[in-house]
């Protein structure tokens, strides 16, 4: 009976530890194809060159109420 617990834990104990070593093989070889893709791609390639967007004017007739009283008391504050 104790030979049966101890083999019935041997069992889990070697399934425990083999799932890890599995895992963490695979999660290695993931990596690995990671870092190749990446080693063999062009670093921060871009075609064209990078435009920052325009500011557009406000429209004070779009603007709410709130938004405009905001404003108002950041103009009065910051001269």
């Amino acid at each position: 009976m104790v030979w049966e617990l101890l083999a019935i834990w041997a069992v889990i104990a070697a399934s425990i530890i083999w799932f890890f070593h599995d895992e963490s093989k695979e999660q290695r070889s993931k990596l690995n194809q990671r870092a190749r893709a990446l080693a063999r791609t062009p670093a921060w390639h871009q075609d064209q060159p990078v435009i920052s967007a325009q500011v557009t004017p406000r429209d004070p007739q779009r603007q709410t109420e709130i938004q405009r009283k905001f404003l108002e008391e950041m103009r009065r504050v910051r001269p």
